[in-house]
Parts: C-alpha cells; structure tokens; sequence
C-alpha cells in the first residue's frame, strides 16, 4: 500500500493529490492522508472548500497517520532506531522526495508493504498521464466565487489580460527570504512584463499578491490593475481568476504554479524564474512550454 501525505498550503496540497490520483490509478490501493500540522500555519485542508474534494477522518485513516508519526519519530535515536528497525522488518517506512524536486519514474510504482509518500511532487510528469482527469477534479465552482470576483472576471475576459502573481509574505521573513524571496525580484518582474510585451498585443496585467503596498509602489500605469479583494481562506479565488488570464507571469511557488497549469487555454504564455529555490535549478519543476527567465 502506497499513502500519500498532503501538508502545507493549497498549492502544495493539489500536487500531493494530483500524485495521489495517478497512484492510484495505478494501484487502487493508494491512500492519502492530510497531516494536521498543516492546520497550524496555514488554511487546513483547503480541497475541500475549494474542490469538494471530501477527506474522511476514518479508522483506518487514524491508524495509518499513528504508523506514520511514529515512523518518522526520530526525537530520541535509543527510541527511534529500534523501532525504525521493527517497521522495516514489516516493510514499513517513509519515502521522502529529492531535494532536486526532479522525476523519479520510480516513485510511480506500486510498493510493497506500506510506504508513505512525503514530498511536494510538483514536477507534471507524476501525473502528466491523467492530465484530463486532474483538470477535471481542479474544477472551481462559479457558485462559491462572489459577485465582486465575477466582476473582475468580465474584466480578465475582455482584455489580453496576463497575471502577474507576486507571492511576498512570508518569502520575506528572514528564515525563507535566502531561500526563496531573493528569486522573484523587482528586476524579474519587470524583465517579465517586458518580454511579456514582446510576446502580446496590448497586454493588460491584472496583479495578485499578498504584499499590495509593495505593488502599488512599484508598478503604476494604465495597463496596470492590481486585484486585492481575497484573503485568507478565500485566497484561492485568485487562483481561479488567474486560471483564467490569457497570459501568465509567475512567482516562485505551487500556487502560481496551478494557477498557470488550470489554463483552459492549451498554448498560453506563462514565464516562470528559472530558479525555483535562490540558486538551484531543477529540470522537472516546471512543464517544457513555459519560458524560463534567467537574466535579470
């Protein structure tokens, strides 16, 4: 049996899962499970709200999220390493992603005993093959999306609208910023707008971020609107309004990263930093087509 852990913010939860639904279109086995830490720092399990997609806190479910917490104790080795020993003895253990985020073909495969999947699976190639049925699954529902939003929409609609999702934030505290917040700088926004420009007829770019004032600073213009009506748990909204601009420039994150691939449209223009972490490149993070910034 294969178990697929989903944690962190709603990005990284529609990875977790869109793995999980091709695992298990190869074994029906396949299981997911949503870690509750997640609660703590961010919306909790957001695929319901967003996606209808149920979760069941059921018995088995409780049991295999046991197994897993104490697979992955390591607090005190005397502990830790006798029982690590027992559980893969019974074929029990965790499976933690590379750190490359590249595509092991590997991973794909039906295991045997229980192993636990833990990782951002972000790379198109662990689910490429079911693409039709991870789009169908991602469907948001124009019910739960508010006037105001639908207003913005007529307004994506009627333009040759490009997002430009700028993910500030937390990317800026000290512990992420070397990381992650140093990737998407002003200089990479503004060499995006510019081959974007080059690319387009009359683009008109509609801004989602979660830092307006930095935003508002630094791009002033008429072919500018910066869109600040979600929050919170309704921050996925802006991941349906930027599903459906013609044009995408991204941020360095999952979030952007899904709003991008839900295009309906089958040859957008989406410009990502070829770096997803500050100074490592990885091969699989993002699908062929889109165009790789480098130089800014």
């Amino acid at each position: 049996m294969d178990v697929i852990i989903l944690f962190n913010g709603l990005g990284n939860q529609m990875s977790q899962y869109a793995f999980y639904l091709n695992k298990r279109n190869i074994s029906k086995s396949t299981r997911f499970l949503f870690s509750k830490k997640s609660n703590k720092i961010h919306n909790g399990y957001e695929l319901d709200n967003v996606f209808g997609i149920k979760y069941h806190d059921s018995l088995i479910n409780k049991v295999l999220y046991f197994i897993f917490r104490v697979a992955g104790y390591k607090k005190f080795t005397f502990i830790s390493k006798p029982i690590i020993r027992i559980l893969d003895y019974l074929g029990i253990a965790i499976i933690n992603e590379n750190d490359d985020y590249n595509f092991k073909p590997e991973y794909l495969l039906p295991s045997r005993g229980i192993k636990f999947y833990v990782g951002g699976w972000h790379s198109e190639k662990y689910f490429i093959d079911i693409k039709d049925t991870i789009q169908n699954t991602f469907q948001f529902k124009l019910k739960n999306i508010g006037k105001e939003n639908l207003e913005v929409l007529e307004q994506i609609k009627s333009a040759n609208s490009v997002s430009v999702h700028v993910r500030r934030g937390d990317f800026m505290d000290s512990y992420n910023y070397n990381k992650l917040g140093a990737v998407c700088t002003l200089n990479y926004f503004l060499c995006a707008i510019k081959k974007m420009r080059s690319l387009v007829d009359n683009p008109h770019f509609f801004f989602f971020t979660n830092d307006n004032s930095w935003v508002k600073t630094n791009f002033k213009g008429p072919d500018f609107t910066i869109i600040n009506i979600n929050t919170n748990a309704n921050s996925w909204k802006d991941m349906f309004l930027i599903s459906n601009c013609s044009q995408h420039i991204n941020s360095n994150g999952s979030f952007s990263w899904w709003s991008s691939w839900l295009n309906k449209d089958r040859r957008p223009f989406v410009i990502v930093p070829k770096n997803f972490v500050a100074n490592k490149h990885f091969e699989d993070v993002y699908p062929e087509s889109w165009i790789q910034l480098s130089d800014y």
